[in-house]
């Protein structure tokens, strides 16, 4: 099946760099989410190409259309539907892909039925630790907050994002965010 992950790989980034993305930094963030589940798959045992796929395609949605961001992970999940059945993917598989991005979200506290859920979700959250950059951009444009506000917001976020981690992944990303936190709480 590495022609077909090749296929997603391909379409996502494409459409992270359309000029119809409203998220900077969109695919960037696909590969590493893509790395850590699949570190931690690999690490556990898990499925890795339901991982590598949902990983892909877990933030689909909202890079397609950004209004549909606040339901991402529902959109998303019926997004991988229509392209793995276009693939012509088997039915049972494309139902763990769709249960990984539905569930990836931290936020919205879905129960993870699946290693593969888990390993998606903890992804998504372990790529913020080395985005650092990308977030102090999007806290200080975006959000026009000030040098020590930004700060705080990155932190913050930084830390909700580890606190969501399973000791598994906790240990994959534990220097990341030591180096993080560190930089982050200097004050000027």
């Amino acid at each position: 099946m590495t022609g077909l992950v090749d296929k997603i790989r391909d379409l996502v980034e494409e459409t992270c760099n359309a000029e119809t993305n409203e998220f900077i930094g969109g695919w960037p963030h696909t590969v590493s989410v893509v790395k850590y589940s699949k570190a931690l798959a690999e690490k556990l045992g898990a499925d890795v190409e339901t991982v590598e796929i949902a990983a892909y395609l877990h933030d689909y949605a909202s890079i397609k259309d950004a209004k549909l961001t606040p339901e991402h992970h529902i959109h998303g999940a019926e997004e991988a539907e229509k392209i793995l059945s276009g693939l012509n993917y088997p039915k049972a598989r494309i139902d763990k892909v769709k249960h990984c991005i539905y569930a990836h979200r931290g936020s919205q506290k879905i129960p993870r039925e699946t290693l593969e859920a888990d390993c998606v979700a903890n992804g998504d959250a372990m790529a913020h630790f080395n985005a650092v950059p990308e977030l102090l951009f999007l806290a200080y444009t975006k959000y026009a907050f000030g040098i020590e506000e930004g700060k705080e917001w990155v932190r913050a976020k930084l830390e909700r994002s580890w606190n969501k981690l399973t000791p598994d992944a906790k240990d994959i990303v534990k220097e990341d965010y030591a180096v993080a936190d560190k930089i982050l709480v200097q004050k000027i």
